[in-house]
Order: C-alpha cells, then sequence, then structure tokens
C-alpha cells in the first residue's frame, strides 16, 4: 500500500502526463492543489512571485501584532478562514495566463493588503480582545461603524475617523474565502428561531451576534435598510449585540425616480450630521470632494474594462473582476491607492487587447445574471477552464456607474446619495424591474452574448418570484438560458458540485458540447476551503 502511493506521487511530480487536465493536480475530496499550476515559464515565474508578495503582506501584518492576532485567533471562529487566503487566491487564479493572471494578482495582492490594515485597525481597538485599554478606548472614539453594503464613501468627509464596514471582516470575505464559514453560525440562527428559508447572508450575520462573535469597536454605527427584508429581519439581533449609539441611512429603492432623490439626500444629510455629533468631528468638504474626485476616476477606470471586455479578446473576466468590483464601490471608493492599482491594472489589460493576444480557449461569451455564489468564488474560473465559457459581463460588477458632481455641495450629496442607492445587489435585484429585467437583455447584446447564466439563489425571494419573466424574456429572443441553482452562503443545500453538475447537463443536451477539459467534468471539493 506504501509502495502504492510512492509510485502515485511520483507520477505526479516527476512524470505528469501531458494528456492529464487540470483535476489531476487535485487532491480528492477537497479540491486544493497538490502543486501549483503550470502556465508556461512567464506566467508561473509571474504568478509564484505574486504569490511571494502576498506571503510577505501577511507576515509583515502577523509580525506587527503577534499577540493580538493569535487571541483573536482563539477568541473569533471566523479569523481562522483568514489562514487559508494564499490557498483562496490561487483558486481566483486558475487556468489564468497574460493580462486575466496579471490583473488578478494585483488586484488580489491589492486586497490583501487593505484588508491586513483593516484588520490591525479593529483588532487594535477590539474591546473583547483588550478589556479596560484606555488605548483601545482612544482609539474607539474615532472608529465610525457601517453596515457592509454603505459605501465608505462617507467617511471621506472625516479624515480624521477610521471607517469600517462592520461585517466585511467577520462576515463577507469569511464567505468567500471558506464555504463552510458561514454553517456554525447559519446553525445557530436557526435554532434561535430565525426561518431556514431566509437569506444566508443576514442569517449569517444574525448567527455572529447570538454568538458574541462580532468585534467590540467604534463609537458610533450607521446601519440601512439594504440589501432586502432578509437583512431588516435581522436587525434587532445585531443592534443588541452590538450595542452602539445607531442612525438608519434609509436607501430608496427605486432610484431611477427623481422624486426619491430629495429624501435620499436628507437621509444622507442626517448620517453626516449623526456621525459630527458622536465623533465631535466637523465633516471636511474639501475631503470629501477630493474622495469623489477620485471615485470619478476609479468609475472610469472600470468603463474602460467593460468597454475592453465587449472586445473580442476579452480581458478581465473571472471571479477577481466582480469581487475587486464590491471592494472597490463599498469599501476604498476614493482611495488613491485603490486609483493607482487601477491605473496599473487597465495599462495590463490595453496592452494585451493592442497586441490582439488571447491566451484562453474560449468558445462562448456568457451573461451572468442575479447575485453570484460567495461560496464557489472561483466558478467563473471553472467556466472557463472546463466548458471554454467566458464570463464577459455580469450583473454584480454592473452597479455604482454614475459620476459625481462636485461642483457644489449640493451636487456632491446627491451624487454620493445616488452611489449608495446604487449599491452591490441593490441596483438590480432591489432597484426595480427595469433594472433586473431589461437592463440584462441590453447588456446581452452590448457585450455580444450567446449564452445566459442565470443564478437561481433559492433562498432570495425577490427574485424567485419573477424567474418566470426571464424564462419568457429568453424563450421570445431565442437566447440560451442555463439555470444554476446556488443558496450565496450555504454550501449544506447546494454544494459546488451540484452546480456543476447543472451547467453540465445544459452545456452537453441544449449546446451539444464536449468539455474543454474533461477531468473538470466531475469531482468532489465539498470539504475544501
Amino acid at each position: 500500500m506504501k509502495t502504492d502511493k510512492i509510485k502515485e506521487l511520483a507520477a505526479r511530480y516527476l512524470c505528469p502526463s501531458r494528456e492529464k487536465g487540470d483535476a489531476d493536480r487535485y487532491q480528492d475530496g477537497t479540491a486544493i492543489e497538490i502543486h501549483r499550476e503550470w502556465r508556461g515559464l512567464a506566467d508561473t515565474a509571474y504568478d509564484y512571485t505574486q504569490w511571494c508578495k502576498l506571503w510577505g503582506t501577511l507576515i509583515k501584518w502577523v509580525a506587527a501584532h503577534p499577540v493580538q492576532d493569535v487571541k483573536a485567533i482563539w477568541r473569533y471562529r471566523w479569523m481562522f478562514s483568514y489562514l487559508t487566503v494564499p490557498s483562496f487566491f490561487d483558486r481566483l487564479t486558475q487556468g489564468q495566463k497574460g493580462a486575466a493572471l496579471r490583473a488578478t494578482r494585483n488586484n488580489l495582492n491589492y486586497l490583501a493588503e487593505h484588508v491586513t490594515e483593516n484588520l490591525d485597525i479593529i483588532l487594535s481597538a477590539d474591546m473583547n480582545l483588550h478589556p479596560g485599554s484606555k488605548k483601545a478606548e482612544e482609539l474607539n472614539k474615532k472608529i465610525i461603524c457601517t453596515d457592509e453594503l454603505l459605501p465608505a464613501l462617507i467617511g471621506k468627509g472625516f479624515p480624521n475617523c477610521k471607517q469600517v464596514l462592520y461585517q466585511m471582516i467577520p462576515m463577507y470575505l469569511p464567505s468567500l474565502i471558506n464555504q463552510h464559514s458561514p454553517v456554525h453560525y447559519i446553525g445557530q440562527s436557526e435554532i434561535h428561531g430565525l426561518p431556514a428559508d431566509v437569506c444566508p447572508l443576514p442569517s449569517f450575520e444574525a448567527g455572529l451576534a447570538i454568538e458574541d462573535d462580532f468585534p467590540k469597536i467604534g463609537c458610533c454605527m450607521l446601519t440601512s435598510n439594504m440589501p432586502c427584508d432578509g437583512s431588516i429581519m435581522t436587525t434587532m439581533i445585531q443592534d443588541r449585540r452590538i450595542g452602539l449609539p445607531t442612525n438608519v441611512l434609509n436607501v430608496p429603492l427605486r432610484w431611477l425616480r427623481d422624486e426619491v432623490q430629495e429624501y435620499a439626500v436628507a437621509e444622507f444629510e442626517e448620517a453626516i450630521k449623526f456621525i459630527e455629533d458622536h465623533t465631535g468631528e466637523k465633516f471636511d468638504w474639501d475631503a470629501f470632494k477630493q474622495a469623489c474626485e477620485i471615485w470619478n476616476q476609479q468609475n472610469e477606470c472600470k468603463f474602460e474594462k467593460w468597454e475592453l471586455n465587449k472586445t473580442a479578446i476579452p480581458p478581465h473576466t473571472g471571479a477577481a473582476a466582480w469581487l475587486y468590483r464590491i471592494f472597490e464601490h463599498q469599501k476604498v471608493c476614493g482611495e488613491p491607492k485603490a486609483l493607482a492599482n487601477d491605473r496599473k491594472v487597465n495599462a495590463i489589460l490595453q496592452k494585451q487587447v493592442a497586441e490582439g493576444k488571447c491566451p484562453k480557449t474560449i468558445k462562448h461569451r456568457a451573461i451572468l445574471w442575479n447575485t453570484p455564489c460567495n461560496n464557489y468564488a472561483n466558478f467563473n474560473n471553472w467556466l472557463l477552464e472546463c466548458w471554454g465559457v467566458d464570463s464577459v459581463v455580469e450583473m454584480i460588477d454592473l452597479h455604482g456607474d454614475m459620476l459625481i458632481d462636485t461642483s457644489s455641495h449640493e451636487s456632491m450629496l446627491l451624487g454620493a446619495a445616488k452611489m449608495y442607492q446604487t449599491s452591490t445587489m441593490r441596483a438590480h435585484t432591489k432597484g426595480g424591474y427595469e433594472q433586473m429585467v431589461y437592463t440584462l437583455w441590453e447588456k446581452y447584446e452590448e457585450y455580444d452574448c450567446d449564452m445566459l447564466i442565470m443564478f437561481d439563489q433559492i433562498s432570495c425571494k425577490g427574485v424567485g418570484a419573477i424567474s418566470g419573466l426571464f424564462e419568457e424574456g429568453a424563450r421570445a429572443r431565442g437566447i440560451k438560458m442555463c439555470t444554476v441553482r446556488q443558496d450565496l452562503m450555504d454550501p449544506t443545500s447546494i454544494t459546488r458540485r451540484d452546480m456543476r453538475r447543472d451547467v453540465n447537463i445544459f452545456m452537453q443536451t441544449v449546446m451539444g458540447e464536449t468539455p474543454v477539459d474533461p477531468t473538470l467534468v466531475d469531482f468532489d471539493d465539498d470539504q475544501s476551503w
């Protein structure tokens, strides 16, 4: 038995067969890679260099506060997920070469740099880790906590304060990094009476509150009515645990309507006054204007990426594209470093398109609609590697696309209010029939797609109610639509393998396709991070 194992390892490491597929380097049951992916000499070397850079960021973060970080790992269950970040980044770059690989690695490494800085802020001020600490108390006097779906732009008007997207670090990012991280917390919510069919996102948040696993930080809290009624159901549970003075920044749903904008601006103004009262700081209009102008330039960089994806060589696709857009819109809007990263990435993408290079096999151009699955963040990579389906445009990537007029205080408030109304998920899934349905058909034509992948998030009642309209619309237009079931953050109801099976059946029966890599059609990764 031992000899057989040695032969198996030798075959994998020393004599890899060129006829084997990508799945042959996966561990059974986890799909964690046994060795790094070979992408050719230049791309493999670049990928490895950026992987080492990531490790440098993580080591620097731990070395700065080793005792504090170890205490956090023992105190918070979700902290363990951050130990698997290198593996997570590898999954998001699977199969990528050329500009796509370089763009993804730059985006991800900037994300890692920013998140570790935020972890330092949060953990240094956390009264759960530092009970009775005068230093932590002083830090908290200038920390503004906000719901994770409220963009951080408002905090740029308070340059002497730190704004923390409260649920991002303990909930949203862990759900992406480790598919099993939500399971315990969702279970706790259901044990305490939250309906089992509610969306896993607010259920996860409620479970964190029940388990007392939110860091104890901040001097005040900005909450909201985003993204949906499921989240509103859990606010009472969260508010009891958080225990901070709270202001609700309500965001109108039908954001195309002019009559709601006066209300939206009033809500924004009330939020500013609330922060001023609790931080002792005055809103800095000059700092806010600078941030809005930087955000406009970030948006223009995004517009350019969208245009590049309309070409025959779409360079900015894959999971990291939509993930970075969410991160950019919610957390690093108005950040000079984020803008510098955008410009660097765009230069890489422009060069490849100008040279006419396409280092990937594209058999179909797909539009992906509805909210993607957090516990299968690299689903896009698998689509391309297995079936040659490139996700050239996604709903989750198309939001917050209006520029802010910085000519006056009033115009900035209106622009920022509209930015908040077009936040992640809210722009389409809760933004009205026109945005959710009509925009789909427009973007399908705009990006020259030949198939549609519709995520059927089984716990989302709003989109589920209009699923028939999508089917009728696709049929009337002759669009081939693949429905992929998923449950956002709960891998126990719909697994990654189940999602792949939905695609496999569609590609074989409706599209009449054969896979680019047959080894990726079916494999077991239920136990993977």
